[in-house]
């Protein structure tokens, strides 16, 4: 967004000012730091709306800056921009409360004109979701006063088509009678590769959208860092849902998700996944582990089945995906 004020934390000359120079181009006011103790002091001092951190600073390093912010100013999105690859830095960067995670050098900068304005959209997110559980006695409900509106924010919860992959078709079917609002996201990656995202609020009805909104914009960034062919983390969906769950439980979205996540394999049939909450139900043997938004160190399990026969995931009072041949 125009005029948002920017922090860059970055020892890297050169970098820094490759990366000033596109964000000034792009309208946003943009202050640097070469060092931790410096970004920080400049956090406290002049309130930035978005940081950009690297992990190996002067004095203090990345990750003690997350940390610090972590307990001080926890509501301050931060994007690392790093050029380690490691999953443990990435772990451990979420784990204290990353927002996003870019890997140097940046292929295009545009990456990270998005990635910033994800993480305002995600602030926008939850301070209407704020607005919302404090007005409730009030009777002011700000997000959902226009019937219009809703009904666009729910048309972009659901996929508009059927997902063909060469082992199978996956598509989705909601019953008559529905009166769930879901997220349902699927996407296909290079080599016949996808992945399958169903999640429901477990917030009060009337907050069921922008929790899933929210949730949505965590997953935004995962699924544009597979796009682009870093889809590590997104073929290990427990790893998935580890960071989406330490990113509820850091964020302001008060409410836990049955989430279900499957990574398919579209030239073999095989399939991965993770599966949070007791709500949503496969035909295949899946003990579900813990909803996500609950406990910031609970761990998922790692599920697998070849696909021989059609799959289905039911949600009740909502409907069912289904992953099969026609």
């Amino acid at each position: 967004m125009p005029g948002s004020k920017v922090l860059l934390i970055e020892d890297d000359v050169v970098f820094s000012g490759i990366i000033q120079k596109y964000l000034l181009q792009r309208g946003y006011l943009v202050l640097t730091a070469e060092d931790g103790e410096t970004g920080l002091e400049l956090c406290n001092s002049e309130h930035p709306d978005v940081v950009l951190c690297d992990l190996k600073l002067p004095k203090i390093s990345g990750l003690k800056v997350l940390e610090n912010l972590l307990f001080n100013m926890s509501t301050l999105p931060v994007i690392v921009i790093s050029a380690s690859e490691r999953m443990a830095d990435i772990r451990e960067a979420v784990r204290l409360g990353a927002w996003d995670y870019l890997v140097k050098p940046l292929a295009q900068l545009d990456i990270l004109d998005t990635a910033i304005q994800n993480c305002l959209t995600r602030t926008s997110l939850e301070d209407a979701w704020e607005r919302e559980r404090w007005e409730l006695d009030d009777h002011i409900d700000v997000l959902f006063e226009n019937q219009g509106l809703v009904e666009q924010l729910q048309a972009d919860l659901l996929p508009h088509e059927a997902l063909e992959l060469p082992c199978c078709r996956v598509d989705f079917e909601v019953a008559e009678t529905s009166s769930e609002q879901v997220l349902l996201d699927y996407h296909r990656f290079p080599n016949n590769q996808a992945l399958v995202v169903m999640a429901r609020s477990q917030a009060a009805a009337e907050q069921n959208v922008l929790g899933l909104l929210v949730l949505k914009s965590l997953l935004n960034p995962m699924i544009r860092q597979g796009m682009s062919g870093h889809e590590g983390i997104l073929r290990m969906p427990e790893r998935l849902l580890e960071r989406l769950n330490a990113e509820l439980c850091h964020s302001r979205i008060r409410s836990a998700f049955d989430l279900l996540a499957i990574w398919i394999d579209g030239n073999t049939g095989l399939l991965k996944w993770g599966h949070a909450g007791e709500a949503i139900q496969l035909s295949v043997e899946s003990r579900p582990d813990l909803a996500l938004g609950i406990w910031a160190q609970c761990s998922y399990t790692a599920h697998s089945h070849q696909l021989t026969a059609p799959l289905t995931a039911t949600l009740a009072k909502w409907g069912q995906i289904r992953m099969g041949s026609d």
